[in-house]
């Protein structure tokens, strides 16, 4: 059965990536006393994130299994409203809904992960984190079943029995590749430039909207005193873009937020001083194969726009820990329970992926409206 001289690795639930949908899910079998290894490429938690936007939704999933708190203590930062902005002015402002005290919450992932991670290890619980790891392949026995992955832990080949195999492991899923289960992909027009600057003094947490060359251009708080810049600019026109020179594209930012300025002068200097990231969406039609489940973005990639991601993906990581402890009850026998993820999950999931869609199509008309 395994191909490798070493014997395998043995836990009830092995999940892929340790993302926030992933910890959190490892953290919550492990509460019901089911076994998990947790696999991460990453030779640690300290990963390259940019959606750290809690909204309502994942808030009531982290206090329902109390992790909020935990989380709150490393550092969160409640963003008050968003603002929409022309020429350096506010023009409107959204509050947060009724019985809300934010209309977001940023979280910087180290802290999310470090928490849950951590506070799962400190409880004792039958969990192995095991960092430095990629997934090479599905483990299948003579009868051509999957019962586990083979893996390259610090460059040395292994593998992972499992009872199930959970796909936590984002938008490139290696999980989703190996079982066959491809996504449908759409591409909405546009790619995104990242950067993050210290914030000036005095700058109040919010989300600012301004419409730059009619794409959107939007300035989210960060704990820490930072601003995250979002800048979407059409798709594939990154390329033509670094040719020229960057002044008078940032020129562009500091005549929209005029008191960034400084920041901007000295945290942007380059292109490189960017990130670029290739916008697109999609939607597996089956997040399951035997006993192989996706959650997150390697079921569903959503685009930045609304935070959606994140929160679905706790979401995702909250309803499947509910299937697996049925199924854990029943010694894992029948694999039938993880198709009901889907059931529970898809029809929310289809309506936040339109809903990108609608305020991605009508944001310049609504910031008009409010001229």
């Amino acid at each position: 059965m395994n191909q490798n001289s070493q014997s395998p690795l043995k836990a009830d639930v092995c999940i892929v990536g340790a993302g926030p949908g992933g910890a959190l899910l490892s953290y919550l079998l492990n509460q019901k006393g089911i076994s998990t290894i947790l696999i991460e490429r990453q030779p640690h938690l300290h990963k390259s994130f940019r959606g750290e936007l809690l909204n309502v939704d994942g808030e009531a999933i982290l206090r329902k299994h109390g992790l909020y708190s935990i989380i709150q203590k490393r550092g969160a930062l409640l963003l008050e409203e968003i603002q929409y902005w022309v020429n350096g002015q506010i023009i409107h402002t959204v509050s947060p809904g009724n019985g809300e005290s934010h209309v977001g919450i940023h979280v910087p992932q180290d802290h999310l992960l470090e928490a849950i991670v951590s506070h799962t290890q400190q409880q004792n619980q039958d969990e192995q984190v095991l960092f430095n790891t990629i997934m090479t392949g599905l483990l299948r026995d003579k009868n051509g079943q999957t019962v586990g992955i083979n893996i390259r832990q610090n460059g040395f080949p292994a593998s992972i029995e499992a009872s199930v195999i959970v796909g936590a492991d984002g938008r490139y899923s290696a999980v989703r590749k190996h079982a066959g289960l491809t996504p449908e992909i759409r591409k909405h027009g546009y790619d995104l430039l990242w950067a993050r600057i210290p914030a000036p003094t005095g700058w109040e947490p919010a989300v600012r909207m301004a419409s730059m060359d009619g794409q959107q251009l939007a300035l989210f708080s960060q704990y820490g005193g930072y601003v995250q810049v979002g800048w979407n600019i059409p798709e594939g026109a990154y390329s033509k873009l670094r040719e020229q020179p960057i002044a008078p594209f940032v020129d562009k930012l500091i005549s929209a937020f005029p008191c960034l300025a400084d920041s901007v002068a000295a945290n942007i200097q380059s292109w490189s001083d960017f990130v670029l990231l290739s916008v697109e969406s999609s939607y597996s039609q089956s997040w399951t194969q035997d006993n192989i489940v996706l959650i997150g973005d390697a079921a569903h990639t959503m685009t930045p726009t609304g935070a959606f991601g994140l929160n679905s993906a706790l979401e995702d990581a909250d309803a499947l820990s509910e299937l697996l402890v049925r199924m854990a009850a029943e010694h894992f026998e029948s694999n039938a329970l993880l198709q009901e993820l889907q059931t529970v999950r898809g029809a929310k999931v289809k309506q936040q992926l339109a809903r990108q869609v609608e305020m991605e199509s009508s944001f310049q008309q609504r910031y008009e409206s409010f001229l």
